[in-house]
């Protein structure tokens, strides 16, 4: 057969692949995930290092909870970009160009596969957190986020308001000392009050009175012990629900801000194959020789 003036011949440029199929090369996608998880893995354990050396048991010597965050969120946005990036300029790096895409086209496959790196890089590393090849680094973050705090909150915490609040209003100065049964009962009523929002009065009069009995004190004293342990509880109490709501909050900011890292990242590896595929097409190396 031969050639017409109007016929057109295709020659596909050295190395290019023209067969039909998925434009996804899973070659290099794969390379790239692995090595945006290795990079991931190791920055963690370094992260975990500096983190442990930034805090202390003494509240004076230990960086702020504030300053601990703004530098977690850094670090964190930090290796997850330098992951990215490194992962998908490998992978549009070592990606073979079909023949028929022109150069625009190009850039956009190689920026695709940089997008699959990042969510394959994504899925390697939860994989890994969540194995015990990460418990190291995750006993270190833990330790970190529990010294941060100091060792006076941890204590404070481990102490049980009511308990303390009845060890006050029972308090027998030599007297007799109250029944294990007069202790649960009037911290059945303290629990109820407290669920109630107020303090009835003919609780308040029923306790100071077995109390002013059984230990021999004024009944204005009595009432005076049960008002100030009432007052501590219901403080404990708005104390808890702070602390709860201040952790909710918290967890929407995580969570916005593991977002926004994430999407950072993948923007990262998109643009860094499309690099890396540039890099490719001009024989240009990563530092910019030839």
């Amino acid at each position: 057969m031969s050639l017409g003036s109007t016929d057109v011949v295709v020659v596909s440029p050295p190395g290019s692949d023209t067969a039909a199929g998925s434009y996804l090369e899973w070659s290099p996608i794969l390379g790239g995930a692995v090595l945006s998880a290795a990079i991931s893995t190791i920055m963690a354990a370094f992260g975990s290092a500096i983190g442990l050396s930034l805090v202390s048991a003494e509240t004076e010597r230990s960086m702020g909870v504030m300053g601990l965050a703004i530098a977690g969120a850094l670090w964190a946005l930090w290796v997850t970009v330098s992951a990215s990036g490194a992962g998908g300029y490998l992978a549009g790096r070592m990606r073979k160009p079909l023949g028929d895409a022109s150069s625009h086209e190009r850039g956009v496959r190689d920026g695709a596969h940089g997008l699959v790196v990042w969510a394959v890089g994504a899925l390697l590393v939860a994989f890994i957190t969540s194995s015990s090849l990460m418990g190291a680094a995750r006993t270190a973050a833990s330790g970190a986020a529990s010294l941060a705090s100091g060792a006076s909150s941890l204590v404070s915490q481990q102490a049980d308001p009511l308990a303390s609040a009845l060890d006050t209003v029972m308090r027998s100065n030599g007297a007799t000392p109250p029944t294990q049964g007069e202790r649960e009962e009037a911290s059945r009523i303290l629990v109820r009050s407290l669920a109630n929002g107020s303090l009835e009065a003919g609780d308040r009069e029923y306790i100071a009175s077995r109390m002013a009995t059984r230990m021999n004190i004024p009944q204005a004293e009595a009432e005076k012990r049960i008002d100030d342990a009432y007052a501590r509880l219901n403080q404990a109490k708005e104390t808890a629900k702070q602390a709860a709501e201040k952790a909710r909050r918290t967890g929407i900011i995580v969570a916005f801000l593991t977002a926004a890292v994430l999407l950072v990242g993948a923007a990262a590896a998109y643009l860094a194959a499309m690099l890396g595929g540039r890099h490719r097409d001009e024989e240009i190396d990563l530092f910019g020789g030839r």
